[in-house]
């Protein structure tokens, strides 16, 4: 079958978006579609909500077969088997995008299992419900692309799309996405993590600095512990990054230590 031209500007409303998941994230784009585009939104979940928009509907996973745009907002984890369903009735004209917080394994994946021919989008939204909440809209955000294998007007118009919405969209490599984020949301997430373990929390003399920590913290305990492990497993650049961690964790504190007993302060 043919590719076909595919355009979320398009005004007579007859594209299909699917959205593979209902969770927070599967939530917010579902809002942004309904509230920024014509197209219709078929939502694949055990979650089911109330319907109110007659341009939403919730369905099993089969009728994806329908869809012009595929996005699963599943937990990486599961991506695996999730795009193997997909593949068994997959209309191979549909544009697939994934939004997994990590780019080599799940591209990797797409290419070994979809389709051949298949249309495939690689992205990254690095923004969540807090980020928004934080920003007070979308503009200057950052949304991380890569075409794998789309038309490559399919590709321009779905990064017009979000552009429009004032996005500020990033092409970028599988590779290079997950060795930068490594250390940036990686990073960010493990010490989110660990301060949300210790169970920080606000005072009356909090810094400015001290209060923006605890938005961290606060950002990493509203996503699951899943997506925590998942950031932490499946970029393969992670690891290095918590080995530093842990060795440079440990000379600052040895350093204090050596000080402490140079100085010999008693209270």
């Amino acid at each position: 079958m043919k590719k076909v031209a595919f355009n979320l500007n398009n005004k007579n409303g007859q594209l299909i978006i699917a959205i593979i998941g209902f969770g927070r994230f599967g939530q917010l784009l579902t809002k942004i579609f309904l509230n920024w585009s014509k197209a219709k939104i078929i939502i694949v979940s055990s979650k089911k909500h109330l319907q109110t928009n007659p341009r939403l509907s919730f369905i099993k996973l089969k009728e994806i077969v329908a869809a012009d745009l595929i996005i699963p907002c599943v937990p990486i984890s599961t991506f695996g088997d999730t795009i193997g369903k997909i593949a068994k009735i997959l209309n191979n004209c549909a544009i697939v995008m994934d939004i997994c917080s990590v780019k080599i394994f799940p591209v990797e994946l797409m290419k070994k299992i979809l389709p051949k021919n298949s249309q495939i989008i690689a992205s990254h939204p690095m923004f969540g419900p807090d980020s928004i909440r934080i920003n007070k809209n979308l503009k200057n955000l950052r949304l991380v692309m890569h075409n794998v294998s789309a038309l490559k007007q399919n590709y321009l118009n779905i990064q017009d799309f979000f552009r429009q919405l004032g996005l500020n969209i990033i092409e970028m490599s599988p590779e290079k996405h997950d060795k930068l984020l490594a250390w940036s949301l990686g990073y960010s997430y493990l010490v989110g993590k660990i301060g949300q373990r210790l169970r920080i929390t606000d005072s009356p003399i909090d810094t400015i600095d001290f209060q923006l920590l605890l938005q961290n913290l606060q950002i990493v305990a509203n996503d699951s512990e899943e997506l925590f492990i998942d950031l932490q497993t499946y970029n393969p650049f992670a690891t290095e990054v918590q080995q530093k961690f842990i060795q440079m964790s440990q000379k600052v504190v040895n350093q204090i230590n050596k000080t402490s007993k140079k100085l010999s302060i008693k209270v």
